[in-house]
């Protein structure tokens, strides 16, 4: 459907006018009946055919799956998956296999299958391989929305395994989580789709800092799950190869679920169906309301008790609130201790109380990381606190970290954990400490798990500590069990630089972290964290106002001023930004209601609440590359500025929108070029027909902008001559009060003629009030074949004040 929306015009001294343009073709009509997607009876069972170069497992469809089929080359042995006779999913074939092991330090894969077997549900295949002496056996299990695969070597002495995939034939790539890139991926770089950059990561596993789960899905409503507790190497479009590598690093059974779907998001379901979702949200209303304010990327490690207070008084007496002033790293006395460090703060209760007093909370930055100079070391290496090392277990394991050699506390030693727990509560206790953040590793890959536990145990530990502690809308990097899915924690991003680059990035990535099943996100600190000089005023201002349409709210830098670590220099912001700054708050916090939907919604359902386009309309192509939008929930779509100059483009999918910022309506799909965007701007429009649409229009309708607009429909009518059709028009009053004679009308080319079949005046309008009046409207008996442009208009009285 189109619509054309003109320029309010002021009709008289107390009046305002919105309208809405269809255009009307005079031509023959047409009517198509609806089609309707045959489904199979759900009592069918898949089934295995053989021709000479091939098998076929047939999967019918059911009332909920769409029904598939898997195509396996017996020549060499290759898996292509189609649904409805198109290939959604295919390994590689020729020299590089879909199905490689690494055997010697070479590469081998699978090549003829030289036997098969169909019983009890079961596809068993034995293939020969590269490597004289080493077969490949595999093992397909059909269900009515995806299927299992599984497979050995035997022989050959494997030490690695994997999958390979072309990524075309999926058509785009997504999920993965935080992807290392070597174009400074995670920190700077997140390619949405993934198959659009290039991804190498090369120590992706249970153990990694990024949050990361091993789950892609596609823009063919295809996905992938890898089941395993090892570290991979996973690579997407490597050199530009067109390839997705999936390699386990372990010669254990590989094992894989392969969804075949009708959407994307019913991909997602899928898999959040297999690992669970969000049981709650750690995270309070006031802490969705309102920013975090955390010191790090404000002072890095030159903080002191002084610094932190001028800090918090600056935002305090500039209105720019938050819930919790949140010191982060180097105010201990050496990593570990737990204790203060007596030069550069003094007196940490009083600086509690003060913080206290502006209505901050006042939290703290721990780790579990022991340095080997602190004072804990020792005493936790006497007491067998410490994780042992993997090659040498009579050791403890030290690790590198951001800030020096440590060993980490064996959260699976109960003593261990009393220990640290019980230092942490008394720190808290002492100095009136209302919460954490923690920025730690749980577990690392040269340790030993402890007796009778496994590298994946030391996440679900993990987050079980963690939640005992309010962790201030800060949440925790905790991933790939289901335990982390389930405690519903906050995520925050990985320290982004603090530039445009990293803004994009902190967007795209947090598609890609809510897309894997951790829905609660939030973008790195607000001007990014990565210790690059501090970020241009014009980057800070816009980071804000992306993150007022994210469901957090994470603050750093000061619009007031901060320092440049790269210098020691102060940088003052001017008025503009701190105004601006403070505005982007106040939209989120009015924005909260909406949010907190969202997230009640999330926990019943496990959609991700800050969204792909695509997720909400999987039949809109354009919106599977855009990559500066985004649905908060299913009513806001965002589409903040991400980088310099004052106009964007928005592309708007199917549907009816609200813009936000100028009060008109427009008919999706529909590319909007050259869109104003100057600084003040955020660009967000809302979905009329959406849940929570008057929610999200009470919250970011801007001020001057007129109160109420006309929608006309149908869009594209088509009627000949002199023959009268029908049009409908929805007067609404966006505004926050009642408005007052509200009248529609239509603007007819010469000779054409209108009559309404109802009231076209409503004397009052309440906030959020629609009237809809019908017309038959009569071309003139000599209209031309053609286009012709109908205007709906209403105005409204202005002698109360909107």
């Amino acid at each position: 459907m189109r619509t054309h929306p003109r320029r309010p015009r002021k009709p008289g001294r107390f009046g305002t006018l919105l309208a809405a343009v269809l255009a009307l073709t005079l031509a023959p009509s047409v009517t198509d009946p609806l089609a309707t997607a045959a489904r199979a009876d759900t009592a069918a069972q898949p089934k295995v055919t053989h021709r000479a170069d091939a098998l076929t497992m047939s999967v019918p469809a059911t009332e909920k799956a769409p029904g598939y089929t898997v195509d396996i080359a017996t020549d060499e042995l290759a898996v292509t998956t189609e649904r409805a006779g198109e290939v959604v999913l295919s390994t590689a074939d020729g020299g590089t296999g879909g199905l490689r092991f690494r055997s010697g330090g070479q590469w081998q894969h699978a090549t003829e299958v030289t036997d098969w077997r169909w019983k009890d549900g079961v596809l068993t295949l034995t293939a020969d391989t590269t490597l004289d002496g080493a077969t490949v056996r595999a093992r397909l299990t059909p269900t009515s929305d995806r299927y299992q695969l599984e497979w050995d070597v035997e022989g050959g002495s494997p030490d690695q395994l994997g999958l390979v995939y072309d990524l075309s034939s999926a058509g785009h790539w997504y999920g993965h989580g935080e992807a290392e890139t070597p174009q400074g991926g995670p920190g700077v770089d997140q390619p949405w789709p993934l198959d659009t950059g290039e991804v190498v990561h090369k120590t992706f596993g249970p153990a990694s800092y990024n949050m990361i789960d091993p789950f892609w899905y596609t823009s063919r409503s295809t996905g992938l799950r890898v089941d395993t507790g090892n570290v991979m190497d996973v690579t997407l479009n490597g050199d530009g190869d067109g390839l997705g590598r999936f390699t386990v690093e372990s010669s254990d059974t590989y094992k894989a679920t392969v969804f075949v779907e009708s959407t994307p998001l019913e991909v997602y379901r899928d898999y959040v169906g297999l690992v669970g979702r969000p049981v709650k949200s750690d995270a309070t209303y006031e802490q969705y309301a309102e920013p975090l304010w955390n010191s790090w990327a404000q002072f890095y490690t030159k903080v002191d008790q002084e610094k932190l207070l001028d800090y918090a008084t600056d935002l305090h007496d500039n209105g720019l609130d938050g819930h919790t002033i949140q010191l982060d790293d180097k105010w201990e006395s050496n990593y570990g201790n737990l204790t203060w460090d007596p030069k550069t703060f003094p007196d940490p209760k009083g600086m509690s109380r003060k913080i206290h007093d502006m209505g901050f909370d006042f939290g703290l930055w721990v780790t579990l990381w022991i340095n080997l100079d602190s004072d804990n070391y020792q005493y936790a290496v006497d007491n067998g606190y410490l994780l042992m090392d993997a090659e040498d277990t009579s050791k403890p394991c030290q690790v590198t970290w951001w800030n020096g050699q440590a060993g980490i506390i064996d959260l699976a030693n109960p003593d261990a954990r009393d220990w640290y727990v019980g230092n942490v509560r008394k720190l808290m206790g002492d100095y009136d400490i209302d919460g954490l953040k923690f920025d730690t590793r749980f577990f690392d890959e040269k340790c030993a798990p402890r007796e009778g536990h496994q590298a994946t145990d030391y996440q679900k530990l993990g987050t079980q500590l963690a939640d005992e502690f309010d962790l201030q809308g800060a949440g925790i990097r905790v991933h790939w069990n289901q335990t982390a899915h389930k405690a519903g924690f906050v995520t925050r991003q990985v320290d982004k630089g603090t530039g445009w680059e990293s803004l994009r990035a902190s967007a795209t990535q947090n598609l890609a972290i809510s897309t894997i099943g951790y829905p609660f996100v939030e973008s790195d600190m607000i001007g990014g964290s990565g210790g690059q000089p501090a970020p241009s005023k014009d980057v800070l201002v816009r980071w804000a106002q992306s993150a007022s349409l994210m469901p957090l709210m994470y603050s750093s830098t000061s619009p007031v001023d901060t320092y440049d670590t790269t210098t020691g220099q102060k940088v003052d912001y001017d008025q503009e930004t701190v105004d601006l700054y403070r505005r982007a708050i106040a939209t989120h916090r009015k924005l909260a209601p909406y949010i907190w939907d969202q997230v009640r919604s999330t926990l019943k359902t496990g959609d991700p609440i800050m969204r792909p386009l695509f997720f909400d309309f999987p039949k809109d192509e354009e919106s599977y590359t855009v990559t500066d939008e985004w649905m908060l929930g299913p009513a806001v779509l965002a589409a903040p500025k991400l980088s310099t100059g004052a106009t964007r483009t928005v592309h708007l999918p199917p549907g009816t929108w609200y813009d936000a910022n100028q009060g008109t309506v427009i008919r999706g799909p529909k590319t909007l070029k050259g869109y104003a965007a100057p600084l003040g701007v955020t660009p967000a429009f809302v979905n009329l027909k959406a849940k929570g649409a008057a929610k999200a229009i009470k919250a970011l309708k801007r001020d001057g902008v007129p109160a109420a607009s006309v929608l006309i429909s149908p869009d594209t009518p088509a009627t000949g001559s002199g023959t009268p059709f029908e049009v409908t028009t929805e007067s609404t009053n966006w505004s926050t009060r009642t408005i007052r004679n509200a009248t529609a009308a239509l603007d007819l080319p010469e000779g054409w003629t209108a009559t309404a079949a109802g009231p076209t005046t409503a004397k009052s309008l309440k906030a959020g009030g629609t009237f809809t009046t019908t017309w038959t409207v009569t071309p003139a008996a000599d209209a031309t074949w053609g286009g012709h442009d109908l205007t709906a208009t209403v105005t409204y009285d202005r002698t109360q004040r909107i």
